[in-house]
């Protein structure tokens, strides 16, 4: 059993085109989710009501990123009822942070950033970056962007294997707050 396992997972690797963020994303849109064209997406999206996430194009969503469709606590507070549930609306050239939350109801303006750990309960406008819980204006996209330009580097000119040479070399580039 585990020489079977073992093979299938060497195959995995060597022979499937759609390993990663692709196969993730051909597996949410079988299930109903909305994503659109050049998505990167590195969390399994898990929904009871998946046809009520829409995603943009150009989006990039970080690990561990949960999407909130729904909310049964009502049931506690409303006899005979289960449910309060509502769509979640990412636009267009988004990025989400790691072990965010997105509660139902929002909608993400197009170029909205959202930090790592965040927990969006509300809608963003477009080209907002926000942080926190729950999650509040941080900047602007633009004011974000002349914060960060000096320090921004484009790691897909830098090996993994160089990046600890490349720092030692370049310590203007690191941030430090």
């Amino acid at each position: 059993m585990f020489l079977i396992h073992r093979v299938k997972k060497i195959y995995n690797r060597a022979f499937k085109k759609n390993y990663g963020s692709d196969q993730i994303i051909l597996n949410m849109r079988s299930r109903g989710i909305s994503i659109g064209e050049n998505c990167r997406i590195f969390t399994n999206i898990q929904s009871l009501e998946p046809t009520l996430i829409k995603i943009g194009n150009n989006v990039t969503i970080s690990s561990n990123v949960s999407f909130c469709t729904h909310d049964n606590a009502i049931i506690k507070v409303i006899n005979g009822k289960t449910d309060v549930v509502g769509e979640i609306k990412v636009g267009d050239n988004c990025f989400i942070g790691m072990n965010s939350i997105l509660m139902y109801g929002i909608t993400l303006g197009d170029g909205c950033i959202v930090g790592a750990g965040s927990v969006v309960t509300k809608s963003f406008p477009q080209n907002t970056v926000l942080a926190g819980n729950p999650a509040k204006k941080i900047c602007t996209t633009e004011e974000y962007a002349e914060k960060y330009k000096k320090y921004a580097i484009n790691f897909k000119d830098i090996p993994l294997e160089e990046r600890a040479i490349f720092f030692e070399t370049h310590p203007e580039l690191i941030v430090r707050k």
